[in-house]
């Protein structure tokens, strides 16, 4: 079972070159170190900050999600083979 974390609001500075400086506890929380990659998202006037992991499991989770929307029989493997197939005809 995941740890659920509350929403939380820290006020930062702009540094120069626009470094912002991400508050410990949030970097604690996504198990961030020094060097690590992020993943910057602009959504309307809002800028979200995420890790490629979290990024990973959430689009599985959208394709996993509208999988069994569609159909639950539906293997991903098995499409690909055939879309594979298909381009060497």
């Amino acid at each position: 079972m995941k740890n659920k974390v509350e929403k939380t609001l820290m006020r930062t500075k702009l540094g120069e070159g626009g470094r912002v400086i991400i508050p410990l506890a949030f970097r604690q929380n996504l198990h961030l170190a020094v060097g690590d990659e992020v993943i910057l998202q602009m959504d309307s006037n809002s800028i979200n900050i995420t890790t490629p992991y979290q990024a990973l499991q959430k689009l599985q989770a959208k394709v996993r999600n509208n999988l069994q929307s569609i159909n639950q029989n539906i293997s991903l493997v098995d499409e690909l083979v055939s879309i594979r197939r298909s381009e060497d005809e």
